[in-house]
């Protein structure tokens, strides 16, 4: 019995230290990457619950939440203060699972937002979820000695400032500039005009009919006839093949006086410019410059440039007489237009219905020095982010200092130091 448990206690409780640490370093780091996107789920349970806070605080825990999840994730896999880590990890899961009980039940909010928008659980699959992460910190909270120790007292506390100031920021990067990975269905490379299709449900029919009291099913291909004694009785309808939901089933731009012009939009085989703002009041105002001369260029090639927002007709006005905006503003849903990018304002570059081109405020190009179509140039082409590449690079700029601080707590960075100085002196 010894030996198994020995077993156990060799394999079983890695396993659970890593999936743990990467489940929660999954979590905050989908959440700091798209600040924007964990503040509107902030704002989705405000609403629910009814609490009315400050934006700026709602940013603030949105970020928070993000920053603790992944210090937390990244303390557990590097067992940086096993005992106080392993308390931590138990009360914060202890918290959660009955609380995502509660939003099983009661389904205040549609999705929770555990894993931002990269991994969509219903209410009940995230407290499954919950229920198993509990257990593995019950666990880690039984057996934190077993961990392995990487790290001293001092490099620990590195560690876990840097696992704080890491995430804030990636944060801070993808609230001034876009998330470093688009989960949107807006992302670049995609073609609307096949996520806003569906497919209606197949449904074949089926005919009951009796005859001398034997009753049968007919198709509606073959169905008896009256002469030969069947009589009609009932008819059912069968699935034959579910039908295609559209991904995005919201996308509706509503011009001020032509109407909804969507589908015009999303047909333009030529360039269409959309400047996003899903509230005028809050958008960003230093780089109104930049918005004015990407329309006079859209202007001289002949392509479309449509402002929508969520924002209603005073804030619209008021922004067109202050800032001379030219292009006509359509209405659109406030929660669409930051599903479409997460920045306001931000600049969206559309081709037949396929997403060319995002530009947060703080990127979008100088056009006055642009001489040529874009059919010529490389604005012009499809530029997604290479993800594997990002994420490689991510995860190196993250591992090199706590591989210098682990170095530094082992004290071969000193012996090798000591051994240049050495070197040095001797020549």
């Amino acid at each position: 019995m010894k030996p198994l448990t020995n077993t156990v206690h060799k394999y079983g409780f890695p396993v659970v230290q890593i999936l743990l640490g990467l489940t929660f370093l999954f979590s905050g780091f989908v959440k700091v990457i798209d600040p924007v996107g964990s503040f509107i789920k902030v704002e989705d349970y405000c609403i629910a619950f009814g609490i009315n806070i400050p934006r700026m605080l709602q940013y603030m825990l949105a970020v928070g939440q993000g920053l603790v999840e992944f210090a937390l994730g990244a303390s557990v896999l590097l067992g940086l203060w096993k005992k106080k880590t392993a308390w931590v990890a138990f009360l914060f899961m202890a918290i959660m699972t009955p609380f995502t009980l509660y939003l099983a039940v009661a389904h205040p909010v549609s999705d929770c937002g555990c894993f931002g928008d990269a991994l969509k659980l219903t209410n009940w699959e995230t407290f499954g979820k919950n229920v198993l992460l509990l257990f593995f910190s019950v666990v880690l909270l039984r057996f934190y000695n077993k961990s392995a120790v990487w790290y001293g007292k001092r490099t620990s506390r590195w560690c876990l400032y840097w696992s704080l100031v890491f995430p804030l920021l990636l944060s801070i990067y993808g609230y001034r500039h876009q998330p470093v990975f688009d989960f949107m269905p807006f992302k670049v490379g995609n073609d609307l005009n096949a996520l806003t299709a569906s497919t209606p449900d197949s449904i074949d029919y089926r005919f009951m009919y009796e005859k001398k009291g034997v009753k049968r099913s007919f198709g509606i291909n073959n169905l008896p006839s009256a002469a030969a004694g069947w009589k009609y009785v009932d008819r059912t309808e069968v699935m034959v093949r579910e039908g295609k939901k559209p991904v995005i089933d919201n996308l509706s731009i509503l011009h001020p006086t032509r109407g909804d012009i969507t589908k015009q939009i999303l047909n333009d085989t030529s360039y269409v410019f959309l400047y996003v703002s899903p509230t005028l009041e809050f958008a960003n105002r230093s780089y109104v410059d930049e918005i004015n001369n990407a329309y006079q260029y859209a202007a001289k090639n002949a392509y479309a440039f449509y402002g929508l927002t969520g924002s209603g007709k005073e804030a619209i006005d008021e922004w067109r007489y202050e800032y001379e905006s030219p292009f006509d503003f359509c209405a659109a849903d406030d929660k669409l237009l930051k599903t479409m990018i997460r920045s306001n304002p931000g600049l969206l570059l559309l081709k037949h219905g396929v997403v060319i081109r995002k530009w947060a405020f703080m990127d979008i190009p100088d056009f006055n020095r642009l001489d040529r179509q874009l059919g010529a140039s490389r604005l012009g082409q499809p530029h997604p982010r290479r993800w594997f590449r990002v994420l490689c690079l991510i995860i190196l700029v993250f591992a090199f200092p706590l591989m210098y601080f682990h170095q530094l707590h082992t004290g071969k960075l000193a012996l090798w130091t000591h051994k240049r100085v050495n070197t040095h002196e001797t020549v």
